[in-house]
């Protein structure tokens, strides 16, 4: 195992450690409406997105950026709330709406989501599926540890 340090901007706090799961640009209210208009909110429900039908539940997400508009952090705030969002989201560029999400689970329901982006490394050369991952929001650290 090989282990590689990035680091970069923490934007919302807090410590997790998981798998990673890289995924192209993702649109939280896309992925998730059918789940929160129905109750039923579990996995991503794009059936355009290569995670259709994958849970985030547990996992690090890896991503360039989100996209879409402010029922995404709302649509990311539930899922996190539910507990079956991300652990921590590591991408390149991070805006309001995406960090709207990880920030409100933090403040209302005392979740913390860390959020780290601007890494001194490309994070899609570097992080791979299945890398077991240690983000740190308080520092703006990824630690990469690369299976196999």
């Amino acid at each position: 195992m090989r282990k590689v340090v990035l680091k970069g901007r923490g934007l919302n706090g807090g410590v997790a450690k998981g798998e990673a799961l890289v995924t192209k640009p993702i649109n939280f209210f896309g992925a998730y409406m059918q789940g929160i208009l129905s109750g039923k909110l579990s996995k991503i429900e794009d059936t355009k997105h290569e995670l259709f039908g994958k849970s985030l539940e547990g996992k690090i997400l890896v991503f360039p950026f989100s996209i879409g508009s402010l029922a995404g952090g709302v649509s990311l705030l539930e899922a996190i709330k539910k507990g079956v969002g991300p652990k921590a989201i590591v991408n390149s560029k991070t805006d309001g709406v995406l960090l709207a999400g990880p920030v409100f689970a933090r403040v209302f329901y005392n979740i913390e989501v860390p959020v780290v982006d601007s890494l001194d490394k490309d994070p899609f050369d570097t992080i791979r599926n299945g890398d077991y991952l240690t983000v740190d929001g308080n520092k703006g650290t990824v630690e990469v540890i690369r299976r196999g």
